[in-house]
């Protein structure tokens, strides 16, 4: 797997500021990164197999996906490989047929690029890249939190 973040040790992004440029690559063999989904909106969850919020809310965000599709906004699920491992998501992701990319975090390099200190945490991002919602909890109004995010 390869996996890269361009930021320094013990930096972490916090509502207001630029999302680091992270490269992931995704279960069906591709790679995403910012740069690659530059202009869009961008919703960033992290889960593992394990969290029980996270079973609950994936299904939530499969069909915002849907609904939204890549032109409108990326979603990206980022599993942080604590306690878990990638065969055990990719089993669970395929078992559940979730339409939206994920990738593995084998080294918990984008999870400490992004302060991430618990499961799930749910990022919104802006089309310019910067931070705008940053919390434990998936919004309740998240499809008027996206389409605000594109202006």
């Amino acid at each position: 797997m390869f996996l890269t973040v361009s930021a320094s040790p013990g930096w972490g992004v916090e509502v207001g500021e630029p999302v680091p440029d992270f490269v992931v690559q995704t279960f069906d063999g591709g790679s995403l990164s910012r740069s690659t989904l530059g202009g869009k909106p961008m919703m960033l969850i992290f889960w593992n197999t394990w969290c029980t919020v996270c079973m609950k809310e994936l299904p939530k965000i499969n069909r915002l996906a849907e609904r939204f599709g890549p032109k409108e906004a990326a979603i990206l699920a980022v599993n942080t490989g604590l306690n878990d491992s990638e065969s055990k998501a990719r089993a669970y992701w395929k078992k559940h047929g979730y339409v939206f990319p994920v990738g593995f975090d084998h080294s918990f390099e984008i999870g400490k690029a992004f302060k991430v200190r618990g499961v799930p945490t749910v990022f919104l991002v802006d089309s310019k890249g910067v931070v705008r919602y940053k919390s434990p909890e998936f919004p309740k109004d998240i499809e008027e939190r996206l389409k605000k995010l594109k202006d």
